[in-house]
């Protein structure tokens, strides 16, 4: 194999690492960003939970207040039924004590209901906090390996360049050219292996006559279909 080849052949396989670690690089912001993200909504949730219950706790102090107030008002409506003189205005007043009391029945009633729904809220809520403790230490731990291995691709990723372009300074600038060319056309891929007549490439078939020749790798060949260069390596 002469040289340049070679040369080629080495600086596709250290760019195939690179590509591969930068691509995970590249994918680790928004892996990091998700994970904050399922924070910050448990921690929505947690709050919205918390007004709900706030709002309710609202509504039952004013409907006891209410019912308070009203229970008053029938008790002194009630101490005045010995100075009422007829029995017309007796009715009457009976007829009105117990609409307000049918009422204020109604208003205990609702209040029992808020009661057991807040105490419903609060417990998913007591759940949704122990929750939002418990992934917050999570979240931490999880950043820190995340920044961790964010730093060893970055380690990974500087050594693999600096070794493509020690190989880089070796080739002419032609092959240096057309290899950067190949390499941003064809998905990173610009040098391939040729099996049984078929480019591994684009897995198009080669010319009978062209196989024999890319498997002297005396020269820089390239497939017909998809220009890639050839680097004829036998399996093992």
């Amino acid at each position: 194999m002469i040289e340049e080849l070679e040369v080629l052949c080495e600086m596709q396989k250290l760019d195939t690492q690179l590509i591969q670690h930068e691509r995970k690089r590249e994918g680790m912001p928004k892996r990091l960003a998700e994970i904050e993200q399922d924070l910050q909504n448990a921690k929505e949730k947690l709050t919205r939970e918390k007004e709900v219950i706030e709002e309710l706790d609202k509504e039952r102090r004013r409907k006891e207040k209410e019912l308070d107030s009203e229970k008053e008002k029938i008790k002194k409506v009630q101490a005045k039924l010995h100075e009422i003189k007829t029995n017309k205005e007796y009715q009457a007043v009976l007829k009105e004590t117990d609409a307000a009391q049918a009422a204020n029945d109604k208003t205990e009633e609702e209040i029992i209901l808020l009661l057991e729904r807040i105490e419903e809220l609060r417990k998913d809520y007591d759940a949704s906090q122990a929750y939002v403790k418990k992934r917050d230490k999570e979240v931490e731990s999880e950043k820190k390996e995340l920044e961790k291995e964010m730093a060893s691709v970055e380690a990974v990723v500087s050594v693999l360049r600096k070794e493509r372009d020690g190989l880089l300074s070796k080739v002419s600038g032609d092959a240096k050219a057309r290899y950067r060319v190949l390499l941003e056309k064809r998905s990173g891929l610009a040098v391939v292996n040729v099996k049984n007549g078929v480019c591994l490439g684009c897995y198009m078939n080669i010319p009978p006559q062209l196989f024999i020749e890319v498997m002297k790798n005396s020269r820089l060949i390239s497939c017909p279909s998809c220009n890639r260069i050839f680097c004829y390596q036998e399996e093992e």
